[in-house]
């Protein structure tokens, strides 16, 4: 995060103090665009939970305004298409973007420096496309912990473009991705229409 120009630095509690937003980011270097309608996905290796997230935050950005469309509407939680594949499911219905959030750090009360089994925390979007983002989740070793901490990640790619045009980094203490994503959907509504990439 740090290699990246922050477009502004917002330091917000969300509706719940489990959840903070710790920044927001927005591409510079992209032109102006409108994103109509964008997927909804969420990187991990718990598809139940991908599931409830996707549906959550789609509900939430859908009271906002926002054309959002759950990703499990087009990658089953048992499958793993390719990117070729992903993008002819999503441009056949339209869709100009995908919304992908991920947990890219977790600390414990035992142990602040986490141990990374698989995947990798990124070190700049703009060296990434949105599939390579989508299809690594990390994935943690097991401790036997009192209190968790997550530094997540969402991040939203432009389509077929495969740039990053904007992201949100948050710190959160909630295991329930569905209450996660109630957390978290007013400010990604908002930071979207502050920064002019979704419709007013």
């Amino acid at each position: 995060m740090g290699r990246l120009a922050l477009a502004g630095v917002v330091l917000l509690v969300t509706s719940c103090a489990s959840t903070k937003v710790e920044s927001t980011w927005t591409n510079p270097s992209f032109p102006s665009r409108k994103i109509r309608s964008f997927a909804v996905f969420a990187s991990t290796n718990y598809p139940s939970g991908r599931i409830e997230f996707e549906q959550a935050l789609t509900d939430g950005l859908r009271k906002r305004g926002l054309e959002a469309i759950p990703g499990y509407q087009f990658v089953s939680y048992d499958e793993y298409p390719g990117k070729a594949e992903i993008l002819r499911r999503v441009q056949a219905k339209g869709v100009q973007g995908a919304l992908i959030s991920k947990t890219v750090q977790r600390f414990t009360s035992e142990q602040v420096n986490p141990v990374v089994v698989g995947g990798a925390v990124s070190s700049g979007w703009d060296a990434a496309g949105f599939y390579e983002y989508w299809s690594a989740p990390l994935t943690f070793a097991e401790y036997t912990t009192e209190e968790n901490k997550f530094i997540g990640e969402t991040v939203l790619w432009a389509l077929p473009d495969d740039k990053a045009m904007w992201a949100m980094r948050t710190s959160t203490r909630r295991t329930d991705p569905g209450a996660f994503a109630d957390d978290i959907a007013a400010t990604v509504a908002a930071d979207l229409r502050k920064a002019g990439i979704v419709p007013e």
